[in-house]
């Protein structure tokens, strides 16, 4: 007779997130089940990113038990086509370690011109502000409303030259910011807007004091 053996059994191995645009966060869902004879150990689930995370499903599964993985995916900073991976390992002797494919298509409906999703301030001086700006480009067929800024760190301020953009037009954002020790930094703000398809338009912003 053959030992008892754990066999992990994947609901897919890839899955499609369609399109969504920058900013949003998606979930989907994976369902794993034991399709042995012995209790199936899941010692470790990681991904290839920290915009994705992973709610760690139990530790242990009996002979033909299921459970759900749950997947997040945050889309800030992303533009077109992406792909992640979220890895498994487990005690099934024939398949220890197994990957799952996350892809999407990141778009946007306020793109910057330049195409750069991190506005880079490079070296500066501790106390001193330093200003850049940052042209978006309304690509969708809706006038889209600037309602407010969605800001973490304190020393760094928001300006926009329009609160209202038509399709085809442009906003000019001008972003200062004051850093208040040495140090690399890494911050974002949100514009808040009025669109269905992108409410949330996040933008990164990188310093070193």
């Amino acid at each position: 007779l053959c030992a008892a053996q754990p066999k992990l059994v994947l609901e897919k191995h890839e899955i499609d997130l369609g399109t969504v645009y920058n900013g949003d966060v998606v979930k989907a869902r994976i369902k794993l089940t034991n399709g042995g004879t012995d209790r199936l150990i899941i010692e470790s689930i990681r991904t290839s990113c920290g915009c994705t995370t992973v709610k760690q499903p139990k530790t242990e599964l009996k002979p033909g038990e299921t459970d759900a993985l749950e997947v997040e995916f945050n889309s800030s900073g992303f533009r077109g086509t992406v792909t992640k991976y979220i890895h498994i390992e487990t005690n099934d002797p024939a398949n220890q370690y197994v990957s799952v494919t996350l892809t999407t298509n990141v778009k946007e409906e306020l793109e910057p011109v330049n195409r750069f999703a991190l506005l880079w301030f490079g070296d500066l001086s501790v106390g001193k502000p330093a200003t850049l700006t940052y042209t978006l480009k309304n690509v969708g067929n809706s006038k889209i409303s600037i309602k407010s800024v969605n800001k973490v760190y304190q020393k760094l301020t928001v300006e926009y030259d329009k609160k209202s953009v038509a399709p085809g037009d442009t906003v000019v954002v001008t972003v200062s910011v004051i850093p208040n020790r040495a140090g690399y930094f890494n911050e974002a703000f949100t514009l808040e807007t009025d669109s269905k398809n992108q409410p949330h338009v996040p933008i990164r912003v990188s310093f070193v004091g």
